[in-house]
């Protein structure tokens, strides 16, 4: 058999693990989902979906900024589909396979592989200490996004904020690149970064938002900031839980934890839930939207 026929069938073999995985994340909640549709208003369910794609498109321009750290600038379309693409292997149990899929879809950009690691660890690190900071910052503001002291949360929340300094992101990005290239980032291209992160957060929250039913206009920023450490904590926690794909069921536990005060059991759940498949689905549409385009699209000179 030959190499490109074995990539192939490894590409087939990728696609078709991730949707066993992500179907088997929603094993014995698929009543518990339709009952959480079916509570859900229509409106409410729309501006939630197009708030989550808002907030992976930006994710997606966060990790390409980063690549162009390297001096790697992929055409749009074509960087759009490697890190869609390449972002389904999270659903696969280890959290290191959405890094292989990236490396293997940029090498035919020219791109060396410990390049494209390098950015997805740089993005990750991204992810977690932003999300650690506003957790860590809302639960020092007295909000609690974590079962921790508030002196703790102004302790952690220093310690993400140098976390994100270009010395320290540039400094991981250059040391698992290693000879293949170094990662250069000024202050007003991290600051762009932390901005991305920040719309991020605040869309991801704000479906959540969305997703609740009866939601006054003068409770919205509360729940706007309930839900946004809430949605952080819980990315962070799914983070460190490797072993389950894209943190599931972890982050569902902790989602519900910290909004159940606010909105009652039965609610947080259903907006938990819903949120997952929301996700889900976002990252399915993205993925196939963009390659598809790139099927379309003339070739990129390599």
């Amino acid at each position: 058999m030959s190499r490109q026929r074995l990539r192939t069938v490894a590409r087939a073999a990728f696609l078709l693990a991730v949707v066993a995985f992500a179907a088997w994340g929603l094993q014995g909640s698929w009543r518990d989902l339709v009952v959480a549709l079916s509570s859900t208003p229509l409106p409410g369910l729309a501006v939630a979906a197009g708030l989550v794609l808002l907030g992976l498109l930006t994710t997606c321009g966060a990790w390409l900024r980063l690549l162009a750290g390297y001096g790697h600038r992929l055409p749009p379309e074509d960087g759009r589909r490697v890190f869609f693409v390449g972002q389904l292997g999270k659903y696969i149990p280890g959290s290191v396979w959405s890094m292989g899929a990236h490396a293997d879809l940029a090498r035919g950009f020219g791109v060396p592989v410990r390049v494209t690691v390098g950015t997805s660890l740089a993005f990750l690190g991204l992810n977690v200490a932003t999300a650690g900071l506003l957790a860590f910052g809302m639960l020092a503001a007295g909000m609690p996004t974590l079962p921790l002291p508030r002196w703790a949360g102004l302790l952690g929340a220093l310690g993400c904020a140098a976390a994100l300094t270009p010395p320290v992101v540039a400094r991981l990005g250059s040391l698992v690149a290693g000879s293949a290239g170094t990662l250069t980032l000024t202050w007003g291209c991290l600051a762009v970064l932390v901005a991305r992160m920040a719309l991020t957060w605040t869309c991801y929250a704000g479906a959540m938002v969305a997703l609740i039913p009866g939601t006054t206009p003068g409770h919205v920023a509360e729940l706007l900031a309930i839900a946004a450490g809430g949605f952080a904590a819980a990315y962070v926690v799914g983070v460190a839980v490797v072993v389950a794909p894209a943190g599931v069921g972890a982050r569902e536990v902790t989602l519900v934890a910290l909004l159940s005060p606010a909105v009652g059991l039965a609610t947080a759940t259903a907006v938990a839930l819903v949120t997952r498949v929301l996700h889900t689905a976002a990252d399915l549409t993205l993925a196939a939207v963009s390659a598809l385009r790139r099927g379309r699209s003339p070739a990129v000179q390599r």
